[in-house]
């Protein structure tokens, strides 16, 4: 165990895992992004905590902030879908010769 913590390079990151089960970065980006633009429209609600004021809620600059991260989200959902081999054609249905037929 001691050399597998020799080998490892940079920062432990927590990453969120996807319905699959898979960690994603895409999905983890998603949410926190998701979660920063919901606590600022809930913060210019209430025009902020004490002596720090929040900038009020303009929905073209989340947007502008939130949309490259779903395209981000989406794109590698699309691309693992069309990579993924289908169920159906791992095993080549086998029709019955015409051997079989006349039996």
């Amino acid at each position: 165990m001691t050399e597998k913590k020799e080998t490892e390079k940079g920062v432990m990151v927590p990453i969120l895992r996807q319905s699959d089960g898979k960690p994603s970065a895409s999905f983890t980006m998603v949410f926190l992004g998701f979660n920063v633009v919901l606590l600022w429209l809930f913060l210019s609600i209430i025009e902020g905590i004490g002596p720090v004021k929040v900038r009020a809620f303009d929905a073209g600059q989340a947007m502008t902030f939130f949309t490259p991260l779903l395209g981000l989200y989406f794109g590698r959902r699309f691309s693992d879908s069309k990579n993924q081999p289908s169920q159906d054609s791992s095993e080549p249905a086998q029709q019955p010769t015409n051997e079989e037929k006349q039996e």
